[in-house]
């Protein structure tokens, strides 16, 4: 009977064990992989690759034509601007130099005339 609890205490203690390494024992083959690209069809490699980069050339280059943010004009810059197109009639003041938002129409009657007024 002690042989018996002791050959069983044994193999479990064998199970937990952790395992050799085998792989030294094995003789293990290896395959070389080769990396594969998209590459539609009636095009070669070279073709495709062309294309791809002139279509990245053109969002570069409407990426640079809208850029992001907005663009700023420091204070004494645009108050040197200002002061360029003031104009004056003698001693009296004429003109601002102020910039305005762009009109799209140049009277009333012509806004009107858009909105169907009469």
């Amino acid at each position: 009977m002690r042989v018996l609890v002791a050959l069983l205490a044994v193999a479990t203690v064998n199970a937990f064990a952790p395992q050799a390494n085998t792989m030294s024992s094995r003789q293990v083959s290896t395959t070389t992989t080769a990396l594969n690209a998209y590459v539609p069809d009636g095009l070669s490699a070279s073709e495709w690759a062309k294309k791809q980069a002139d279509e990245k050339a053109k969002q570069d280059a409407n990426k640079k034509k809208f850029p992001k943010g907005k663009a700023f004009i420091s204070m004494g810059k645009w108050l040197e601007t200002l002061e360029g197109k003031q104009s004056f009639k003698g001693e009296k003041f004429s003109g601002s130099g102020h910039t305005y938002a762009k009109n799209k129409f140049s009277s009333k009657e012509e806004y009107d005339a858009s909105k169907g007024k009469k």
